[in-house]
């Protein structure tokens, strides 16, 4: 077992060691998933497979009724005492666009990100500039300053609305959620290793979802082959630094990295809403029109654009944020074609490519993004 020295070091449980019989079943069956595949992970310790290597280590590190979340949260208690984070992550993107999008060919933006504790309650601020987002522990509102129009989500996970970045408002997890995607993700291969006073835990995996059509393959960090590396203080267990990159053949482009982050404590509001923002309630979605295929339904909304036909619009899009968002460049367009719907990626998202005849005499070529409703009628969620 010397070979697994410095991450029994850096773990460190303090309680006699003996697997939970859940841990071991769950443990169990990720050994025998791996066997049936025959995936063979490469880790730092040689040529281990991965499920093998986490059945060792969890079976070696876990005590007795502690599941992994909660040993790696002991693990690293230090930042359990963390009042708040301020932290500077440049990612490659645009200001407006929305926190999970990626564009290997864009610059970087830099985004502020504010992250309080209090009693247990995890609240934080991320502004690009052109769009910011704030999170209370109940609901995130996101809003954009020069249209003077945000959105307000009720009961969501941070990761709906931040993507990978949700993964950076508790740094302190880091460790646990790769570990809980090391038993549950065959696509990944981790390496963890000790340089010196660090730690620095490396993850690479496969794009998610499905590009038989690759419109948004590479256009978040889930939906890329990615390198992930994360490099922790062995002394505080603190994360110091992180960077994202995309795999392009032998290519490593690096999209996102956090260039500083201060453990202190922040004086200032970070879930305080800014004056004169009209924010819509997204429960309020739109009915959506039924009862048509993907090509179908876009062809009428593209349509409607012509006279501005709010029978149709407002069932796709709410009026709130058509009026301000759309109407000024759209409203007296032509639709001059319609193409194939198809699909990209992880989502649930239809895309349905199409050209238009602006009133200034542009064309605009582009796919308009359709989702369906609970009750089956596509709604525009994009694309425009």
């Amino acid at each position: 077992m010397d070979n697994y020295k410095d991450i029994k070091e850096f773990l460190e449980p303090r309680r006699d060691i003996k697997a939970s019989d859940e841990l071991r079943k769950k443990v169990q069956k990720a050994i025998e998933r791996d066997r049936r595949h025959r995936i063979t992970r490469k880790w730092l310790f040689g040529g281990i497979s991965l499920s093998a290597v986490a059945a060792v280590l969890l079976l070696v590190l876990i005590p007795s009724g502690m599941s992994a979340k909660e040993i790696l949260t002991e693990a690293i208690k230090a930042l359990g005492n963390t009042e708040s984070i301020e932290m500077v992550v440049d990612i490659r993107t645009l200001p407006i666009e929305n926190f999970r999008y990626i564009d290997i060919d864009n610059d970087f933006v830099t985004h502020h990100v504010d992250i309080a504790y209090s009693d247990s309650l995890l609240r934080w601020r991320i502004d690009k500039g052109e769009r910011i987002a704030i999170g209370n522990g109940n609901d995130i509102h996101t809003w954009i300053p020069s249209l003077n129009l945000g959105w307000h989500i009720k009961a969501t996970d941070n990761e709906d609305i931040l993507g990978y970045l949700a993964n950076l408002l508790t740094p302190r997890q880091i460790l646990e959620n790769e570990l809980d995607n090391c038993l549950n993700n065959s696509k990944a291969d981790y390496n963890v290793q000790k340089k010196g006073k660090d730690i620095i835990l490396t993850v690479h995996a496969d794009s998610q979802g499905n590009f038989d059509n690759p419109y948004l393959l590479n256009t978040s960090i889930t939906e890329s082959e990615n390198l992930r590396k994360y490099v922790i203080d062995a002394d505080s267990k603190r994360l110091k630094s992180a960077t994202v990159s995309v795999i392009l053949g032998n290519r490593e482009i690096v999209v996102l990295k956090v260039s500083s982050i201060d453990y202190g404590s922040l004086t200032k509001d970070i879930c305080q809403l800014a004056d004169g923002i009209k924010f819509v309630e997204t429960e309020d979605r739109p009915n959506g029109l039924k009862g048509l295929s993907a090509e179908e339904a876009a062809s009428t909304i593209l349509n409607a654009f012509a006279d501005w036909d709010n029978n149709i619009l407002d069932k796709v899009i709410l009026p709130e944020v058509s009026d301000v968002m759309y109407r000024d460049r759209f409203k007296g367009s032509k639709l001059i074609s319609i193409g194939r719907s198809f699909t990209s990626g992880a989502g649930n998202s239809f895309f349905v490519p199409y050209t238009l005849l602006l009133r200034d005499g542009t064309l605009q070529s582009h796919n308009i993004t359709l989702q369906k409703t609970d009750s089956y009628g596509w709604i525009v969620v994009g694309g425009l």
